[in-house]
């Protein structure tokens, strides 16, 4: 698991801990359940592993099977939307 796959999950359990709307209490509680931690990990795993093996079986990947790039170009376009936020 390279780089940018860990940045998306890291990126996906953020997303789930602090949801839209949410706050500094939200963040404290869910980094104060290690079993909460636990387990958004594990489904922000599962999560970025279904999103990637979709992109691979679109007729036009331009990525092939590399885990990395499909990760990098996931990434590239949350930043490209929040940017226009």
């Amino acid at each position: 698991m390279g780089p940018n796959v860990k940045k998306l999950i890291t990126h996906k359990m953020s997303r789930d801990a602090i949801p839209d709307g949410g706050g500094f209490a939200d963040g404290l509680s869910f980094l104060s359940n290690p079993e909460r931690m636990a387990k958004a990990a594990r489904a922000a795993t599962e999560w970025v592993e279904h999103a990637i093996a979709i992109v691979k079986t679109a007729p036009d990947n331009p990525y092939g099977d590399d885990d990395e790039a499909i990760a990098g170009e996931i990434l590239r376009q949350i930043d490209e939307r929040k940017a226009k936020r």
